[in-house]
């Protein structure tokens, strides 16, 4: 219902000439690509990445040479 409301605002605003009717949504996608790029950032910033553990002699497979 929402989303009917706003299209019948941004037509008629299109209609009246209003710059606001052009302006809202287009600031309102611009903060939203803009927020989107700081949670990738941040996400990225403050994931822990912990290193594989070293390889010993123990834990790699030995390939079977009794053919």
């Amino acid at each position: 219902m929402v989303m009917v409301v706003a299209g019948i605002a941004f037509i008629l605003g299109i209609v009246v000439e209003s710059y606001w009717a052009v302006a809202i949504p287009v600031v309102i996608g611009f903060l939203g690509m803009l927020s989107l790029g700081f949670w990738i950032g941040w996400t990225m910033a403050v994931t822990k990445i912990e290193p594989p553990p070293e390889a010993t002699e123990e834990s790699t497979p030995q390939s079977d040479s009794t053919a």
